[in-house]
């Protein structure tokens, strides 16, 4: 499974499941047009002011698996076992350079009260070393994931500000506000790559914490090898759209901008994105997440479901890990142990707070409770539960950004159920049907 041909291969994966709308939408209509076609976790390709736009090829975690060839039960196990050093090949600029500004591209305006036109699906890959770093690695041989430790991949928003620049939301002090800031530290712009239309799985890689500079070799591991192409010095996957551009130090406001909870985030004073060239496949297919939408919160979710299994693996038996869709796929989760003794469950719920510091509700459950029904979930709380007893409450703990009731100085309560059966009592316990 190589998916060399990027989101052509993800349209061939998803062919029966992908709408075709041949509708020509406004680039402020998109939105309107998702709900009312109830196309929220949906894959579809619609025309935006006369060009192709393709949304919601990660919308759910059943696509992601059906990328990754496995079945759902076993999306968290199989994701905290995969590597970070794939395969990777190098080769040529396969891209065609156009004449194109930023007016060209299909940019939608998703709300009313955004700050403007946004890119929700651009990949913005960076190299910083110096002097260095648009220096050329051309090879067509398989090379050492080392020769990449200087690159970073992750997708930021891009607010549109003219023909030819924009406004990047560079989150401190993630890698690629550091790599920025380092490069403006030393008088430079930080030269990049915004690739539009990716793989779905180059996405989500690009959408992980892994340690530095491990983004090409996770992405090649989850796609069974990775082929990237020189454009202006920097590397880049399979793209439909590859904006040469590079992080200045001037800044300009960016926002308002619906986030994750579908509430808006605040203005900032954000980098200014210049743009050198426009690249493009022929027909090319712009890419576009819905804020908040079921896409988002997969993409920026799911990731922490292996690191949350790694962590409760480090104290009892795991057997799965969801984050649920009621919390955004990021505040609330559902652990499944196989449960040997009493407190079990507690360390679970601590281990899966320690893993993902935003996580606000866990629940722990036994073996034989589906954890993706929340019925069935609610019936272990149901019979299981006892708040005296099984209610974890850790006060004053470092929250999410995200979430609006968080306390001014971002600390949250946080709480986790033990719904495992006790031990002592099993038998009571025992389900008929």
């Amino acid at each position: 499974m190589d998916y060399a041909d990027g989101l052509r291969d993800a349209l061939k994966t998803l062919s029966e499941r992908v709408l075709h709308f041949d509708t020509d939408l406004r680039y402020d209509e998109l939105t309107k047009f998702i709900f009312e076609k109830n196309l929220r976790d949906k894959p579809f390709i619609v025309n935006v002011e006369g060009k192709k736009v393709a949304s919601n090829f990660t919308a759910t975690r059943e696509m992601l698996c059906d990328y990754l060839g496995i079945c759902r039960e076993d999306l968290a196990e199989y994701l905290s076992r995969t590597s970070y050093d794939g395969d990777i090949r190098i080769s040529g600029n396969p891209f065609r350079k156009t004449k194109w500004d930023l007016t060209d591209l299909p940019i939608p305006k998703y709300f009313a009260g955004d700050g403007g036109r946004y890119i929700t699906a651009g990949v913005v890959i960076a190299r910083w070393d110096g002097e260095k770093s648009r220096s050329s690695r051309r090879s067509n041989d398989v090379r050492s994931n080392d020769a990449y430790s200087a690159y970073n991949a992750c997708i930021h928003r891009l607010m549109l500000i003219d023909s030819r620049r924009m406004a990047a939301r560079l989150v401190p002090p993630r890698h690629t506000y550091l790599l920025w800031k380092d490069a403006i530290k030393k008088g430079k712009d930080l030269p990049v790559l915004i690739a539009i239309g990716t793989h779905p799985l180059f996405m989500f890689a690009a959408s992980t914490r892994v340690p530095k500079g491990k983004e090409f070799g996770y992405a090649a591991s989850l796609m069974k090898g990775l082929e990237l192409f020189e454009v202006e010095g920097l590397l880049t996957p399979m793209a439909e759209i590859v904006i040469s551009a590079r992080i200045t130090s001037e800044k300009a406001k960016e926002g308002p901008f619906v986030d994750l909870t579908a509430t808006y985030d605040k203005i900032r004073e954000e980098p200014v994105v210049e743009v050198d060239a426009i690249y493009a496949r022929k027909d090319p297919i712009f890419y576009s997440i819905l804020p908040a939408g079921y896409e988002h919160q997969v993409l920026m979710g799911i990731p922490y479901e292996p690191v949350i299994y790694k962590a409760v693996a480090n104290v009892c038996r795991v057997k799965n890990v969801i984050l649920t869709a009621g919390g955004k796929h990021y505040f609330h989760a559902v652990v499944q142990i196989e449960k040997n003794t009493e407190g079990d469950g507690k360390n679970a719920i601590l281990a899966a707070f320690s893993a993902h510091p935003s996580l606000k509700k866990v629940i722990v459950v036994d073996e034989d409770i589906d954890i993706y029904n929340h019925e069935d979930v609610e019936f272990a709380i149901a019979t299981r539960f006892q708040a005296d007893k099984d209610l974890v409450i850790v006060k004053g703990a470092r929250g999410s950004s995200l979430d609006p009731s968080a306390n001014e100085d971002g600390t949250t309560a946080k709480w986790g159920i033990d719904a495992t059966a006790y031990l002592s009592r099993k038998e009571d316990f025992k389900r008929v049907f």
